[in-house]
């Protein structure tokens, strides 16, 4: 069995040998009290259909979406007063390996790279701002 990890622990997934075990409280982490069968059959078809949603979208798609995430990221710790320099690098040199790296695999590959450099140019006239006590 596979596992799945969030923010609030590990999630043991499904395969297809036990694909249509019913929906286990305890070991999803899901809630601490035991949940009763038509509840728990209603959040395993709402699982299955986010899945499937979820499979519906092309990936370069998913990834693009997680770029644009990268960069507000970036923007919002530019935004602050003082601005975090070095929160905000991380979000931008992850976006640029994407972006570069992945290139025209991603679609609105140039709305992309123009982010970047649009995110760059931003994190450069902060920085220049920025007393060099408060990076």
């Amino acid at each position: 069995m596979s596992s799945f990890w969030t923010p609030s622990g590990e999630h043991e997934v499904p395969n297809e040998d036990n694909e249509g075990a019913a929906f286990d409280p305890q070991v999803s982490g899901a809630v601490d009290a035991e949940i009763d069968p038509e509840t728990a059959a209603a959040m395993e078809q709402q699982l299955l259909e986010a899945q499937e949603q979820l499979l519906s979208v092309p990936a370069g798609q998913i990834v693009a979406n997680h770029v644009i995430g990268l960069f507000e990221l970036a923007a919002l710790h530019l935004r602050v007063d003082p601005p975090n320099l070095d929160e905000a690098r991380l979000p931008i040199d992850a976006m640029g390996i994407l972006v570069e790296q992945l290139g025209e695999q991603l679609p609105e590959h140039q709305t992309l790279a123009a982010a970047l450099h649009q995110i760059r140019l931003a994190f450069v006239e902060v920085q220049n701002q920025t007393p060099d006590d408060e990076t």
